[in-house]
């Protein structure tokens, strides 16, 4: 006898309660994490990255490249603080493509 190709319904409903278990566990997870982490030990953990990176550490300086300047990612006329509309206009032409 050949077996039925696809999903059961009670094989669905699992696998939902499975991802709901695992998702809440994520939360409270995180949750602890967050209530365990303070901005003042955030603050000295990229200090000590930046004295890292200075004194050569490569980790540490692709850290603060990717994570605190968002190194390699694209920037918008939004993240940049503009003093005036001739900055501005040359920003953008500069990102048109051709």
């Amino acid at each position: 006898m050949q077996k039925k190709k696809g999903l059961i319904l009670r094989e669905v409903e699992e696998s939902f309660a499975d991802q709901s278990d695992a998702l809440a566990m994520q939360g409270r997870l995180r949750q602890a994490i967050f209530s365990s982490i303070s901005e003042q030990d955030v603050a000295e953990m990229i200090k000590k990255q930046v004295e890292k990176a200075k004194a050569g550490d490569d980790k540490s300086l692709q850290f603060i490249m990717k994570y605190a300047l968002g190194y390699g990612q694209p920037v918008t006329l939004q993240q940049v603080n503009v003093i005036d509309t001739a900055t501005a206009a040359r920003i953008a032409k500069g990102a048109v493509r051709e």
